[in-house]
């Protein structure tokens, strides 16, 4: 045999090896590794926890950082406005006093004068009728405050819902003992490939008393 034939044979194989061999990995879609070749499925999952335990603390640490000054913000507002609330609640509990105690001297000098009304008396009168008209704007006010702190609250509820949720969502995401993973397959590339040797090798056989043959070795 001429030695063309032979390196013709290690080119063909080579041709074959890349058209034919593949071979197939797991990869996880969450933390993008590969399995190595000959790792199994059961192997390749425990591998990946360590994996996983450094990206899900890291997601965790961004996810963190993400609502903390927001809902502190949003704290302070709420701590702002129920102080403006209490503010409310002590200037309408003042009217009401001054207003009370305006309307008993009113009624008390009217009833006590011999005289006709007096200006003074008509003047108290429409004093108290003034403040009886703030003391509805300070109740509207008490009120309003009231609802902005209701409004701050929901908000900050939400917030505190959608940091649980993404939580759990991270948690979930990069658990590989549950995780579906994917299987890659990979060919050679010819570059790679290399036939360090081509030889003619021959394989004993025997013809059995059927007519069939069967190896030897």
């Amino acid at each position: 045999w001429a030695r063309g034939n032979y390196r013709l044979w290690g080119r063909s194989f080579q041709e074959w090896l890349f058209r034919n061999m593949t071979i197939t990995l797991l990869k996880s879609p969450a933390l993008g590794e590969a399995s190595r070749p000959g790792e199994s499925e059961r192997d390749f999952r425990i591998r990946l926890q360590t994996a996983a335990r450094e990206t899900r603390d890291g997601m965790l640490d961004r996810i963190s950082r993400k609502y903390t000054a927001t809902i502190a913000a949003l704290e302070e507002r709420i701590r702002r406005a129920e102080q403006a609330v209490d503010r409310e609640k002590e200037q309408a509990k003042q009217q009401k006093l001054q207003t009370a105690l305006s309307l008993g001297t009113t009624i008390f000098d009217a009833m006590l004068s011999r005289k006709k009304v007096s200006r003074s008396t008509v003047g108290r009168a429409s004093t108290t009728a003034g403040r009886a008209g703030r003391i509805l704007k300070e109740t509207k006010d008490v009120e309003r405050a009231e609802e902005n702190v209701d409004e701050l609250r929901k908000g900050l509820a939400g917030l505190h819902a959608l940091l649980a949720e993404e939580t759990e969502a991270a948690r979930k995401s990069t658990d590989p003992l549950t995780e579906t993973l994917e299987q890659l397959a990979i060919k050679p590339k010819k570059k790679d490939i290399s036939v360090a040797l081509t030889a003619l090798v021959w394989v004993p056989f025997q013809e059995t008393d059927k007519g069939g043959i069967v190896p030897v070795w």
